[in-house]
């Protein structure tokens, strides 16, 4: 067969999808409005709804260690200490003594003032604050240091915030993230990372394995793999055609999440749809795979329901996958959104350049190819078996 050949029957099954979409509203609302809202607001109201002012380290318990005792420390404790993000600064540890606190819920970080911090403000050389987090609280770590490096930045340009962190955190996390001093719903930017996602998980799957499953009922995909078109250009057209879908569902998130809730992501515009689009590709590669499986309607809401499973227990959105053990850090390390959550966090919050994240794109785009492989080759003997 033909490049042009090939390309051809792509558009057209992908022009088919579109008309089959505009006469289906219910798809339309679902996929292009009532997912992207759902989930963007509902967040979006947990964390104190929009035009709200967040102060996300206020009710955290915070030691404050001085071994520099300077003119410029102390300074720069009154203002975090009267500002409303760290109201609970607390006095009278040692450092290793206010260490021994982590875990034990009495403070949650530690912030040490290093000897010669002040003198080297005085001569222009940067100085450092020391912070140490309680990595056991999923998404406090890069909470405490973003607003805090906000604080020290005005402060003084020449203050960087130095995370003490494990050998493994240290490979997971490089950068700080910056959230300005009095921005409203600045800790949104935590809140994208998941939406972003979640919105194309649910909606790229269904829209594959659930679209497919319904034309089979129909009977139209029986006549589709006897037609003279190849499995190939069916899953490149239903793809180009989801892939559009992908970008309007991305510009929503972002509208709502950036002009609504205050958002204000660390990198660009071309990095989140680069990442929102492969998340969208490894959703309908494993839609492709179920649709190939030949799984009802009723079994697409069934596996739907395992990745929501599969997504809260082990890709890190509620518990860190660094602190899994046994089995569950076996699937979250084979999970390829594991990977993905983890490249939204590092470019979101920490501003990582997405060409850098070279282990997680690679893992994903890995992912894709062995998804699309398989569902190509569950396809090829589908059709063997109906034109025989």
């Amino acid at each position: 067969m033909s490049i042009g050949k090939f390309l051809t029957d792509s558009i057209a099954v992908a022009e088919n999808e579109f008309r089959q979409f505009r006469r289906n509203r219910s798809a339309i609302l679902i996929s292009l409005v009532v997912l992207p809202l759902f989930f963007t607001l509902s967040l979006g109201a947990g964390q104190g709804g929009a035009g709200t002012t967040f102060y996300p380290t206020a009710q955290i318990p915070i030691a404050w260690v001085d071994n520099d005792n300077s003119l410029a420390s102390f300074r720069l404790y009154r203002d975090l200490a009267t500002s409303k993000d760290f109201p609970d600064l607390i006095q009278g540890y040692t450092e290793q003594g206010a260490l021994a606190q982590l875990g034990t819920k009495r403070i949650y970080a530690v912030i040490v003032v290093p000897e010669g911090f002040g003198q080297n403000l005085e001569n222009g050389i940067q100085a450092r604050l020391i912070l140490y987090t309680d990595d056991s609280e999923p998404g406090l770590s890069d909470q405490i240091q973003t607003t805090l490096t906000s604080y020290v930045q005005f402060f003084d340009p020449n203050v960087d915030v130095q995370p003490h962190l494990s050998q493994v955190q240290q490979q997971a996390v490089a950068g700080v993230g910056i959230v300005l001093k009095g921005a409203t719903f600045a800790g949104f930017d935590i809140g994208l990372t998941i939406v972003l996602a979640i919105v194309q998980i649910f909606s790229s799957f269904y829209e594959i394995a659930g679209g497919i499953s319904r034309e089979r009922e129909e009977g139209t995909y029986a006549r589709l793999l006897v037609s003279p078109i190849s499995g190939g250009s069916i899953v490149l057209g239903k793809t180009g055609f989801d892939i559009l879908l992908t970008i309007i569902r991305t510009f929503t998130v972002l509208g709502i999440s950036i002009y609504g809730y205050g958002a204000r992501p660390n990198t660009s515009l071309a990095t989140l749809l680069a990442l929102s689009l492969m998340v969208a590709l490894i959703s309908m590669g494993i839609g492709f795979v179920a649709a190939a499986l030949k799984v009802g309607q009723r079994a697409v809401v069934i596996i739907e329901f395992f990745l929501i499973l599969f997504l809260f227990a082990f890709s890190g959105l509620v518990i860190d996958n660094n602190l899994l053990v046994g089995t569950a850090q076996v699937v979250s390390n084979l999970l390829p959104f594991t990977y993905a959550f983890d490249a939204l966090r590092r470019t979101i919050l920490l501003g990582r350049p997405l060409l850098t994240l070279t282990f997680d794109l690679e893992y994903m785009i890995a992912s894709i190819l062995v998804l699309y492989a398989l569902a190509l080759t569950l396809l090829h003997f589908s059709r063997e078996r109906l034109v025989t």
